[in-house]
């Protein structure tokens, strides 16, 4: 169980120093992209590059921060056997998230943005993205965030994920409807056939039927 632990551990703690190098970088990148907003504006995207990056930095911190405050066991009794078995789930559900996160970012590209529950910029020339993950669900980074932060859940038991899931769940789901009032103000009836054959955050299982002889 100890070695069990060790590699854990090290799998988790990589997985979310890459997850989040990506997410950092990929955001000071997109601060220096040309956007274009559509309908609403946000006082996060009229502040200058620079306060954006002192303002980002400052929450990353704040989490972080938070994140190690919060990192404490609640008084749960769990049999070795159960314990395992969820450290195990945990892993597998962590190591999904992290992938379908880094393939969402890898699909988007150039087309890479940040947005907030009140404004989401396009770039100038913004394509619709329909290849990588979203072929099968329309957001699946917000997706790949989640099922990280339940992995950790699982495999650690304590209160940091969990905080972190009930203020990133109404917050990207909010962002993500945003996104797709952008998506449909520029693109119209592609977004429109698109949203109508892919589903938001869950995939659709497709099943086949056979007609009667």
């Amino acid at each position: 169980m100890d070695l069990l632990a060790t590699i854990t551990n090290w799998i988790v703690i990589g997985g979310s120093a890459i997850l989040i190098a990506v997410i950092v970088v990929s955001w000071l990148v997109s601060i220096r992209t040309l956007k274009v907003t559509t309908s609403d504006s946000s006082l996060w995207f009229d502040l200058p590059g620079w306060a954006q990056i002192g303002l980002g930095i400052g929450v990353i911190v704040l989490f972080i921060s938070s994140g190690v405050l919060l990192w404490i066991h609640p008084p749960l009794k769990l049999s070795p056997t159960l314990s395992a078995i969820l450290n195990i789930t945990g892993l597998a559900v962590f190591l999904t998230g992290l992938s379908l996160a880094l393939w969402a970012r890898w699909a988007l590209g150039a087309m890479y943005g940040v947005s907030t529950s009140s404004s989401a910029p396009l770039q100038k020339k913004h394509r619709l993205v329909q290849r990588g993950p979203y072929v099968f669900i329309r957001h699946p980074m917000y997706l790949g965030y989640w099922l990280v932060l339940l992995g950790v859940l699982l495999t650690y038991r304590t209160w940091t994920p969990l905080a972190l899931l009930a203020m990133t769940v109404p917050s990207f789901y909010r962002r993500a409807q945003r996104e797709e009032v952008s998506l449909d103000e520029t693109f119209g009836t592609e977004w429109q056939t698109y949203v109508a054959s892919v589903p938001m955050f869950l995939p659709r299982l497709k099943t086949k039927t056979k007609e009667n002889q």
